[in-house]
């Protein structure tokens, strides 16, 4: 299709720029390694969407993959007739890409490239063409066209092969060729391209990875033997189970709309039919998880408690420990021991209403640090308590006293999320003999009532005294004035005596919540201020206090994400983890210089827009020298001298306009205090 010394190509003006990225290049570049190295025919690269005008072709869908490998053999020329690369046998090669692919030498009007790109990319593909061009930094940085010639220039450099094996390599792209006719509507084609039909899901496309290079009797067996049970034991939500998969593995947790780049580059090295035995393993864990496996046992009945809390982020954490337990190293009944454990601390985090944004990272790698730190597995409830009891800030453990604060002046009625779970343990506890809270209350058979109700009547103002207002207000959505009842419509705004006494009234309720209630001659500050001590008693039973002596084996260091809410302030750093690679630095400066250059070779065009806007963080950046500076990437110094909070707010407002990176993919270990 490239070839000819006449065929040209024009991108429409209106189709986008051309954006992919270094992602896209590396992945092309080592298809076509993987083509040299294992010999292969052939591979498929897409399908390309043209409209025939005389010699020249419209591109209505493909551009990135033409511009891609046009991209791609312009640096494979620059690198031979630099002599930075060797040619092969082929001594004219050269002369062979730059008339066969990139030139139309007797073209009649002044552009003789034979890609002609939209306006701004266009000019920097001149750029690169132009034989008088010699240094690179003279080049549009700001466009993915120079910054993926350049990708390509280094990784031809440097990839051992010479220029004749990446040249047949090339050859051997195959696509789908799809040639309209000049009378069709192109931009209907294109819009109905780019527009319509349902995506693939990242599960579906993990799917065809595993199974669509098999012949078709292992095709059949691998999908009904493994493919199709993992998805009914995960309710066919394969994409959400191999995203806390690859959590559990790799302990970082990729965005949805990336599980399936990250799954391929997970499973690049491993055997497909051993990973999906692995898979369909950890599907059944994730079954009894999220209650699509029922064994009826009190693991099944802890777990349904943490699906109550609705709080996914710990299902890896869940995975890894179903996992560990079931190779024999925990018991049933020390396994719900901590459950329980992991329970108490999502309880009290929300009932102090602390922010989430830690939890991804802590419970993507509880599992490792807990096992860490124990000398048998013995210890395993006692390691973790210590895990969850060093963190700080928003990944701390709230000790009694931060937690009834948030019991005595937290809003217990206007709550939505957990209301099932927290009124379920309230009533039953731990009893086999139990009130179906939970069904009662999602179908309407109960309510949660106020006693004292929201508006005051006579007869309730009369009953509470001249501080009827000022009771009212402290007392009317706290734990001591609300319960349970399946009559609320009938109680309304009655007098105390009658909701007790009438038919159905609380002395008729067999809730335990309605005990002390039903007991009582009137309903004042003095008896709703005891039953909310009684209820705070109670709160103490079902979420304890942690507490523990042990001292692991091997601590792991103090980790905090980007994301956190934590004071980096005066704390030093020992390493950092980005995007799930560990790298050892010895001060925060070190790790700005690498990261920035990490996040530079993701996104330029990102990374520079950011760098260079007239808000913050423009002034930290300059496109010269800087004697204290250190340069990101061609033409882009960075000054180190700011406060650690200052270099960390940088790095989010660079990543939060990068594609792909999420603040919780970068973590610090922090030296003890």
């Amino acid at each position: 299709m490239l070839q000819g010394t006449r065929t040209r190509f024009v991108i429409p003006v209106y189709q986008r720029n051309y954006d992919w990225k270094r992602e896209q290049c590396e992945r092309l570049f080592d298809d076509l390694e993987d083509v040299v190295k294992r010999e292969r025919e052939s591979h498929f690269f897409g399908s390309i969407v043209s409209q025939t005008d005389g010699d020249t072709k419209i591109i209505i869908d493909g551009q990135q993959r033409i511009t891609t490998v046009y991209l791609l053999l312009a640096a494979l020329l620059r690198q031979i007739r630099d002599e930075a690369i060797p040619v092969g046998t082929n001594d004219r090669l050269a002369e062979f890409i730059e008339d066969e692919y990139l030139i139309d030498r007797y073209a009649r009007d002044d552009s003789k490239l034979k890609l002609k790109l939209v306006k701004g990319d266009q000019a920097a593909l001149a750029k690169i063409m132009n034989p008088k061009q010699e240094e690179d930094d003279k080049l549009d940085g700001e466009s993915n066209v120079t910054i993926n010639y350049q990708f390509f220039l280094k990784r031809i450099a440097e990839c051992g092969l010479d220029a004749e094996s990446i040249e047949r390599a090339v050859e051997k792209l195959e696509i789908i060729d799809i040639r309209l006719e000049r009378d069709d509507d192109a931009q209907l084609i294109f819009e109905s391209l780019n527009s319509t039909g349902l995506d693939l899901s990242e599960g579906d496309k993990i799917r065809n990875l595993m199974l669509m290079n098999l012949p078709a009797e292992q095709q059949e067996y691998r999908y009904e033997h493994y493919w199709n049970v993992m998805e009914r034991n995960t309710a066919y939500d394969v994409s959400a189970f191999i995203r806390d998969y690859l959590t559990m593995k790799t302990r970082r947790t990729p965005v949805i709309n990336r599980v399936y780049p990250e799954f391929r580059q997970f499973a690049k090295s491993l055997d497909s039919l051993a990973l999906l035995e692995d898979l369909l393993r950890f599907s059944r864990y994730y079954g009894r998880i999220t209650g699509i496996i029922q064994e009826h046992t009190q693991i099944d009945n802890a777990l349904k408690r943490i699906r109550l809390l609705e709080m996914s982020v710990v299902n890896p954490f869940l995975l890894s420990l179903l996992a560990y337990a079931d190779e024999g190293h925990l018991s049933g009944k020390d396994l719900v021991k901590v459950f329980n454990i992991v329970e108490d601390y999502l309880f009290r985090r929300w009932m102090c209403n602390i922010a989430t944004n830690a939890l991804n990272k802590i419970f993507a790698g509880l599992h490792h640090e807990v096992l860490r730190g124990m000398a048998t597995d013995d210890d395993y409830c006692e390691s973790l308590k210590y895990a969850l009891l060093r963190r700080e800030g928003s990944g701390r453990f709230p000790r009694d006293e931060e937690f009834r604060r948030a019991f005595d002046e937290r809003n217990m009625y206007e709550i939505r999320r957990i209301r099932l779970y927290l009124y379920d343990c309230l009533e039953n506890g731990d009893n086999v003999e139990r009130v179906n809270v939970v069904d009662m209350l999602e179908d309407g058979t109960l309510s949660v009532e106020h006693i004292m109700p929201q508006t005051l009547s006579r007869q309730w103002r009369d009953a509470l005294g001249p501080d009827a207002d000022v009771i009212h207000d402290r007392w009317l959505n706290r734990m001591g004035n609300l319960t349970l009842t399946g009559y609320n419509s009938k109680y309304s705004n009655s007098e105390f005596a009658s909701k007790r006494d009438c038919e159905h009234g609380f002395r008729d309720s067999g809730l335990k919540l309605n005990r002390f209630v039903a007991d009582c001659d009137i309903w004042d500050e003095p008896h709703i201020s005891e039953r909310n001590e009684r209820l705070w008693q109670r709160f103490l039973e079902l979420w304890p206090a942690l507490s523990t002596s042990y001292q692991p084996v091997a601590e792991e260091r103090e980790n905090h994400t980007l994301d956190e809410d934590f004071m980096f302030t005066n704390r030093k750093i020992a390493a950092y983890t980005f995007q799930g690679a560990r790298h050892t630095v010895k001060t925060w400066v070190d790790m700005m210089r690498d990261v920035l250059s990490d996040l530079y070779g993701i996104d330029p065009v990102a990374f520079r827009a950011v760098a260079f806007s007239d808000k913050f963080p423009a002034r930290y950046f300059s496109d010269s020298h800087l004697e204290y500076g250190f340069e990101v990437g061609p033409g882009v110094w960075f000054n180190p001298g700011s406060s650690t909070s200052t270099k960390l707010d940088v790095l989010g407002r660079i990543i939060e306009k990068i594609d792909g990176v999420e603040p919780y993919d970068l973590s610090f270990e922090l030296y003890d205090k």
